[in-house]
């Protein structure tokens, strides 16, 4: 008698087991929470504000059920972009990239935030816990810090961040970028930076490519004056 034809006539347990179906409502209920998360940052999501918003030249955004409206020139979706150092838009002329020309991400959300201490908040723990391996002084307002993200017994290489010391992210603590230690070329270079914006929201600066960590503090700026044109709805 085959298995199937036993479950019918209830001859034997053919259903999941206790662990199995409290795996599988755990899963469910992990799927729907991450969609209520994605939700939030959403403009398909929920009622969008009665407001006139010219295609040609705005965007409709929305993070952590907030809605702002940004300038289309850097982007339509979630995140922004601008190029550097040619402080444009992502949409102006050609997409244009070279050894000195890189496209800046800004990605903006208010879910997958990496958990605190966040930027400056790292080097101060590094600190603390004798972890610092170099900090120089690069120029006026920029530093170079090297530091063990656990310890130097890991083997784990150290991460180096550049400060830009006479700046403030607005958690009021100095920005800093992670970046390639030691590029072979400009093209393998990269770095990342993170900082909470505003209530509940993260940006996360993303270089894929190209080295410009020295010129953190003005690309900071820019950043941030980026950011300073979207607007609250």
């Amino acid at each position: 008698m085959t298995l199937a034809l036993l479950c019918l006539l209830g001859m034997t347990g053919c259903g999941p087991s206790a662990e199995e179906q409290a795996k599988k409502e755990a899963r469910i209920r992990a799927e729907e929470w991450r969609n209520i998360e994605r939700c939030r940052d959403d403009v398909s999501c929920g009622e969008q504000p009665k407001i006139t918003v010219d295609p040609s030249k705005e965007a409709l955004q929305k993070w952590n059920d907030r809605w702002f409206i940004a300038p289309r020139q850097y982007g339509a979706g979630p995140s922004l972009a601008l190029r550097w150092p040619k402080r444009d838009a992502r949409d102006l002329g050609p997409n244009k990239r070279g050894p000195d020309y890189w496209e800046i991400q800004l990605y903006i959300r208010s879910y997958d935030i990496p958990p605190p201490p966040h930027g400056y908040g790292l080097i101060e723990a590094a600190e603390r816990d004798g972890r610092i391996v170099k900090r120089e002084t690069v120029r006026a307002g920029l530093d170079r810090v090297e530091y063990f993200p656990a310890n130097a017994f890991t083997g784990e290489p150290a991460y180096v961040f550049y400060v830009a010391t006479d700046r403030r992210e607005p958690g009021g603590l100095p920005p800093v970028m992670k970046c390639n230690s030691d590029p072979p070329t400009k093209v393998r270079g990269g770095g990342a930076a993170g900082f909470m914006w505003r209530d509940g929201i993260f940006v996360e600066v993303l270089l894929r490519e190209g080295h410009v960590c020295d010129e953190w503090p003005e690309l900071f700026d820019e950043v941030m004056r980026t950011l300073g044109s979207v607007q609250p709805v």
